[in-house]
């Protein structure tokens, strides 16, 4: 028992190291921010530069993976935009994220799909899951949109029907010159430049390992920067859990839900740490609303099938643990949480393998 407590120490600290903080589609960007620049794997084994891919006017990246079903919809809608748009100054980019160290049966599952449902644009892999992690994809398929200057005009996680309409009427009203015949979603807030400056220079130190530690300092002049921006305070309260100081996490989340009251990941971030700290129906009803609100951000359901868990609902327990495995098949924290959750039921095998599970993904990426 001791062992195993110390398995979900480990997984859970691990994870908070390596993990970025939140937000509602990519989990460090939104709209209105530049999309970091990349490498990756042709078929042929070929190394492309996102420079190499960039379109006159529009560049869409299709984030996806073999065993979402929405991956192919996605990349076939995809085909029909960029046939149409491709003479204008359209690129699309189908970044396939199968897995972390790239094999060839994989970069041969890459061409087969771009043979089989006759793709036209690029197909590359993502070795080590660069691109993945800087965009902070949450979920599969995720759609970025980037214009001419590489700042993110659109996006979209798990391909709805409604924001498959918004995510095409998008592109080719932009490409067309057309007003756009759907009513777009609720723009995203626009931070000021010297708060999104702060901001970035805190997420870059968090990639270091020599700077990762003064990365709240950034963080914290990026909220005192511009009050209304709300990527700051998840960062913080990222950090502030990761120490185990749940009351400052809280208060960060609170103070995202202050500016945003139906923010998903700030409902969902503080849902849980109410769960954990005993309020069982107030974190309940947080996460509740979270999913109410947005259904693709994985976390809210193995947060969720947690706290059904310890009120005795396994069915719906295992259910969402299930869905949140196919919507985010490198979160290996949807295996953490169902270990905690059947070590608190006494099951110590399913424990056991549950934590094993976890650690497979941290360590080879699926």
């Amino acid at each position: 028992m001791k062992k195993m407590a110390m398995a979900v120490v480990f997984l859970l600290t691990f994870g908070l190291l390596v993990s970025a903080p939140a937000a509602a589609t990519l989990l460090v960007l939104q709209v209105g921010m530049e999309g970091p620049q990349f490498s990756l794997t042709s078929p042929e084994g070929k190394k492309v530069s996102s420079a190499e891919l960039k379109g006159d006017k529009l560049t869409v990246l299709v984030f996806w993976s073999s065993w979402t079903q929405k991956s192919e919809a996605v990349l076939t809608r995809m085909q029909k935009l960029y046939a149409r748009y491709r003479a204008s100054g359209l690129s699309v980019v189908g970044i396939n994220v199968d897995e972390q160290k790239v094999s060839p049966q994989t970069l041969r599952q890459v061409k087969a799909t771009r043979d089989r449902l006759k793709i036209q644009f690029p197909m590359l892999a993502d070795p080590g899951l660069v691109a993945f992690r800087d965009y902070g994809v949450i979920a599969l398929p995720t759609t970025v949109v980037l214009d001419q200057g590489g700042t993110i005009r659109h996006d979209l996680t798990g391909y709805p029907l409604l924001g498959a309409e918004e995510l095409d009427d998008f592109v080719s009203a932009t490409m067309s010159g057309a007003k756009p015949k759907v009513v777009a979603a609720k723009p995203h807030y626009q931070p000021k430049k010297s708060a999104l400056s702060f901001y970035n220079m805190g997420q870059n130190n968090l990639k270091s390992k020599l700077l990762a530690g003064k990365a709240e300092l950034w963080f914290k002049k990026a909220a005192e920067a511009d009050q209304g921006f709300v990527l700051p305070h998840l960062s913080l309260g990222r950090i502030y859990r990761e120490r185990g100081d749940q009351a400052l996490a809280q208060a960060e989340y609170r103070a995202v839900l202050a500016k945003e009251p139906r923010h998903p990941v700030a409902l969902c971030e503080l849902g849980i740490l109410l769960v954990e700290q005993g309020k069982g129906a107030e974190g309940r009803a947080l996460l509740d609303a979270a999913r109410g609100s947005e259904d693709s951000y994985a976390p809210c359901l193995y947060y969720t099938g947690y706290a059904l868990g310890r009120e005795g609902k396994g069915g719906d327990a295992a259910r969402l643990f299930e869905e949140a495995a196919k919507l985010a098949p490198f979160d290996y924290q949807v295996y953490a949480y169902q270990g905690m959750l059947y070590e608190q039921q006494k099951d110590l095998q399913k424990a056991a393998d549950s934590y094993g599970r976890a650690l497979e993904t941290i360590i080879h990426g699926h």
